[in-house]
């Protein structure tokens, strides 16, 4: 216990001096140094215009230390003539954003999603790095999809501070009991699946999958692309509406050229739904040509002649 008194006693002049040579930091709300920050230490830099820029303090938070010959060198630049001025440092308002901050900024950014407000929003990991105070988005487009089915998804956000904005990101889940669509038994594809085929049910998922079909309207009278297995939960990339227009079917194709306007048949080459473009055979001259689907074994033409 002696020798570390006697250490203590050794060392305690060092620790001041640091102390004494090491200013405690002016913790500044944004990273541009101001005359005006550096009157809180020194009031004589009053003289000084107050919106001169003295530089900047790094994002990281780390200090930055004006030295007193600097500092009456700035002012006497500008027509200021101080002397003896001390040290003065500067460091910049950071924070890491904490689990409630981000499920906060999630649950806003959520606002409009059914079911958000009772959803439990878990933070499984996030960025650790010190950003500058400021407003802490999750933009929904930054929000990666869900792979195979995992609830987990990596949500890249910002700390959004005036005109700049600095990166964070997240790895969350937000679930909620919500309902999802299962068939009942092995659907096959090749027609429209009736409503006496599937079932809704109530489950706990997670909000953020928007491939599971969630009503019955979303699956009835949907072909399937593949055979759906009997008790699996329903996705919606797993569907496809019925086509308007089947190939090989006669279709009336409304044909519009300026002023002019005709009616002719046609012969669909491929399928297509309400919307979409779909390739029609002019059946008197054999010539194929693109046309948009109007509705059932309807498709048009504008500023087409035949």
């Amino acid at each position: 216990m002696q020798w570390m008194m006697q250490w203590i006693m050794m060392m305690l002049p060092f620790l001041m001096a640091v102390s004494t040579t090491s200013p405690a930091c002016q913790v500044l709300q944004t990273d541009a140094i101001l005359a005006r920050d550096v009157t809180v230490v020194i009031p004589g830099f009053t003289q000084v215009p107050g919106d001169f820029r003295l530089g900047y303090v790094a994002s990281s938070g780390t200090p930055r230390i004006f030295r007193g010959a600097d500092l009456e060198r700035i002012a006497k630049n500008q027509g200021v003539d101080l002397a003896d001025l001390p040290d003065v440092c500067f460091t910049l308002r950071t924070f890491v954003p904490q689990p409630d901050d981000i499920a906060a900024a999630v649950r806003k950014s959520l606002g409009n999603l059914p079911g958000i407000g009772d959803a439990k929003i878990e933070i499984l990991v996030s960025s650790q790095n010190p950003v500058p105070a400021g407003e802490l988005i999750f933009p929904r487009e930054q929000m990666q999809p869900q792979v195979n089915g995992e609830q987990a998804v990596m949500w890249r956000g910002l700390v959004r501070q005036a005109d700049r904005e600095f990166p964070v990101w997240a790895r969350l889940r937000v679930t909620a009991n919500t309902t999802r669509v299962v068939a009942l038994a092995n659907i096959p594809t090749g027609k429209p699946i009736q409503e006496n085929q599937i079932r809704l049910e109530t489950c706990e998922d997670s909000l953020l999958d928007e491939t599971t079909a969630r009503s019955l309207d979303q699956v009835v009278g949907y072909l399937p692309k593949s055979m759906l297995r009997a008790y699996f939960p329903i996705r919606r990339t797993q569907l496809a509406p019925v086509p308007d227009v089947t190939r090989g079917q006669l279709v009336d194709v409304q044909v519009s050229s300026g002023d002019a306007h005709l009616m002719l048949k046609g012969r669909a080459e491929t399928d297509g739904v309400a919307g979409s473009m779909v390739t029609v055979r002019n059946i008197s001259s054999g010539k194929d040509f693109r046309a948009r689907v109007k509705g059932k074994n309807q498709v048009v033409v504008e500023d087409f002649l035949q």
